[in-house]
């Protein structure tokens, strides 16, 4: 890596800003990652949005990134340009109430850089962490509540200590602790890290990719690293997997998502849907299991047209406290063969947008391997403050998102492939609010025909009534230019909600804001 440059405007890329409309130019959709919201504390609070793309190769051997800071009001936009060996890879960029984190890991130059950035798009603190190993120029972050600096995963290979080390680190890049958690065989991995002010939770994993893997999840003293308790999650008959935790404001966990039979699992295969709820000791306070075949099979029967439940349908999107109720909110989806010729279906997906990984020829001419990931019907499960399974509910949709998988995705499968589709976006599921009358309400998207983006709203009781936004700024998108490729719904303030759109043809990213009663 020959330098970072951080910059606060953009030289290369069009933005044009309009009332409640901004327009970003320039946008390689390979190197896209979304537009993500800016939160301002805790809870349904946000402040802005940002997303970061490429915009041009840059200097021999450099790659150009654009980081784009929008206030809330989308009125304006900060630009911040870095430039980073092409061997780099930005890996995450979080957010933690006060400053950003930019990580990105360079393999070849063994290293790992980390950039503070500030609202302004203004570099703040960098560091360069110097590896050993290729393998280990690796690291993800997360941001720390309140402000309170951030935590970096980073992997341990070594011979005979194999894992990986969680570090906390202040706005300024200074380590406030290190712990290390590795075995002689194997592996340790963490999956998912959540935190409240004075509490740190990790779902800690024995294991790698598609090999069986043994959970648990860990509590830690945010402020000194010091272990406080460790859950678990073999049953003794069954294995909980990872999908959704979250602290709540009593400090207990909750958690939610698919589980499977027997000691260990593969991220391939699952038997149910569970919800566990631990104190803040980390005992088990709840613990219910819905069965795949036995429940959730024979409700779809009687209630959906008679779809039928498989392995790896149900991917768990959002665990919500609705009053004295938990609901866990999942879609099912479904990977299937893909046999049309590759020619007409690299033509219709250019056209339409709707692919992901790489549909270029392998190297000796041969078509690329591909399938297809269908987003299906939503699926609700309630429980009460007992923990007891109260409804199932199951929202039909009139039509389905299908997304065709090239090379490296086309490997992937169940729950793996559903995290991956989800960070992608292309999951209908937004996120849940209150509505105008104080229920709670699902705010939902339908890009199933990728012309004409829908937003939807469902009520979380009674009839689960579904009332179709009014998009009135979608007048200011060129829909008959460029389809659009992937459409985000994004919270505002109470009532309304950001909307963006990104049009691959058209290399745009479009950001509205719409009112949502």
């Amino acid at each position: 890596m020959k330098r970072i440059l951080l910059s606060a405007f953009a030289i290369c890329i069009a933005v044009s800003s309009m009332a409640q409309t901004i327009q970003i130019d320039g946008v390689k959709g390979r190197k896209f990652k979304g537009v993500k919201s800016i939160r301002d504390g805790k809870g349904e609070t946000i402040s802005g949005y940002y997303t970061y793309y490429e915009v041009d190769k840059g200097e021999k051997g450099m790659r150009q990134f654009e980081f784009a800071i929008v206030d809330k009001g989308v009125t304006k936009v900060v630009n911040a340009q870095i430039a980073l060996h092409k061997s780099a890879q930005i890996n995450n960029t979080v957010f933690n109430g006060k400053f950003f984190l930019i990580s990105f890991d360079d393999r070849k130059n063994k290293k790992i850089v980390f950039n503070i950035l500030d609202l302004n798009g203004k570099i703040v603190k960098t560091r360069e962490t110097p590896v050993e190993k290729k393998k280990n120029a690796s690291s993800v972050v997360y941001p720390a509540e309140n402000g309170a600096g951030f935590y970096v995963v980073q992997p341990i290979w070594e011979k005979g200590k194999h894992g990986y080390s969680l570090s906390k680190i202040d706005n300024q890049l200074a380590e406030v602790w290190r712990i290390e958690e590795v075995v002689p065989k194997g592996a340790q991995q963490i999956a998912d890290l959540v935190n409240s002010e004075g509490k740190l939770v990790t779902w800690k994993e024995h294991g790698m990719g598609w090999k069986k893997l043994k959970p648990s999840i860990l509590g830690y003293d945010a402020n000194t690293g010091k272990n406080l308790f460790q859950y678990d999650g073999y049953d003794g008959t069954s294995t909980i997997m990872y999908n959704q935790i979250r602290i709540s404001e009593d400090g207990s966990i909750l958690a939610g998502g698919a589980y499977v039979d027997g000691e260990k699992y593969k991220t391939g295969n699952n038997t149910g849907i569970y919800m566990l709820k631990l104190n803040a000791a980390g005992k088990k306070e709840l613990y219910t299991k819905v069965s795949n075949k036995e429940q959730i099979q024979e409700f779809l029967k009687t209630s959906s047209e008679g779809i039928s439940l498989g392995k790896d349908k149900i991917f768990v999107e959002d665990l919500i406290i609705d009053g004295n109720d938990f609901v866990i909110v999942s879609e099912m989806f479904r990977k299937k063969p893909n046999i049309s010729p590759y020619p007409a279906q690299k033509i219709r997906d250019l056209l339409t947008g709707k692919w992901v990984g790489d549909m270029s020829r392998t190297s000796d001419g041969k078509a690329p391997p591909k399938s297809t990931f269908e987003v299906m019907d939503f699926m609700l499960f309630k429980f009460n403050n007992k923990g007891e399974l109260g409804e199932m509910k199951c929202i039909k949709k009139e039509e389905y998102n299908r997304i065709t998988l090239y090379p490296p995705y086309h490997k992937y499968r169940g729950v793996t492939l559903a995290k991956e589709m989800a960070k992608l976006g292309w999951f209908d599921y937004d996120f849940c609010t209150t509505g105008k009358n104080g229920e709670r309400i699902m705010v939902c998207k339908n890009n199933s025909e990728a012309r004409k983006p829908q937003v939807f709203t469902y009520t979380m009781s009674g009839s689960y009534a579904q009332t179709k936004v009014n998009l009135k700024q979608e007048g200011k998108i060129n829909l008959e230019e460029g389809k659009v490729t992937t459409f985000k719904v994004l919270r505002n303030s109470p009532g309304k909600i950001g909307v963006a759109y990104y049009q691959r043809k058209l290399k745009r990213i479009t950001l509205n804001i719409e009112t949502l009663f």
